[in-house]
């Protein structure tokens, strides 16, 4: 709600929560497009009830325990105005319980064909970071919700494929949001993770393409001075360089 851009739609998905959540959702109930509160079959079943209440141009989503910078979608709605640009990402952010930022990384680069491969998993070569990746709505038209409702742990990783086909990822030098690390989260079953990214891909990996992938996974190490894809934004002179 302290977001310095004014023109949002918050939609909230809650599976039947108990813990007081609908209170506060009650509490700020003049200011949220759609809500709900009842059991569904996990994380995906809401999301995909989410993205059909969608109306706006540009969307995202964000599980509970995370959240955005205030100046987050003042940028990205600078961006996709100003930009040809169907998808964006910010940089890799890591939130401690506290809510304070422990970690953030400039990611080097993200291959189309990477991602229809699968190789963003965290083991080849890092995660696209969900909280901080936004959208064009009418993206939402490459996605089979009925895959997407049944998947478990990589749903987000459906949308990437999906979107890869017919986008281009960018990459923005700003803090969006992040990932806040927490013990017994959905996200520590990793295992069960890449083996349904595994399951959602059908394009072959082929030699070449895994010394690529090495060759990349040094390179972010060192993104900040080889990337020159990166979109940077100043805010000192609010400009785009």
């Amino acid at each position: 709600m302290n977001q310095t851009y004014d023109n949002i739609e918050y939609i909230i998905i809650d599976g039947g929560s108990t813990d007081g959540t609908v209170d506060i959702i009650k509490k700020y109930e003049n200011k949220i497009a759609y809500w709900v509160s009842e059991p569904d079959g996990g994380m995906y079943e809401a999301l995909v009830k989410g993205l059909k209440q969608i109306t706006g141009d540009i969307c995202a989503y964000i599980n509970a325990d995370d959240f955005y910078q205030t100046y987050s979608f003042k940028l990205v709605a600078d961006i996709f105005n100003s930009q040809k640009v169907k998808w964006l990402t910010g940089m890799n952010t890591i939130y401690n319980d506290k809510s304070q930022i422990t970690d953030v990384v400039l990611p080097y680069k993200y291959r189309n064909k990477f991602i229809l491969k699968g190789l963003y998993n965290g083991k080849m070569l890092p995660f696209i970071q969900q909280e901080s990746t936004f959208w064009r709505t009418d993206l939402n038209n490459q996605l089979d919700y009925s895959i997407l409702a049944k998947l478990k742990y990589a749903g987000d990783y459906y949308l990437w494929i999906s979107f890869a086909n017919e986008a281009k990822l960018n990459i923005i030098s700003a803090v969006l949001s992040g990932f806040r690390k927490t013990q017994g989260q959905l996200s520590e079953n990793i295992d069960e993770y890449r083996n349904e990214v595994a399951d959602l891909t059908t394009v072959t990996t082929n030699c070449f393409d895994l010394l690529l992938a090495v060759i990349d996974k040094i390179c972010w190490k060192y993104a900040k001075r080889l990337n020159n894809e990166i979109i940077n934004y100043d805010f000192k002179i609010c400009k785009w360089k």
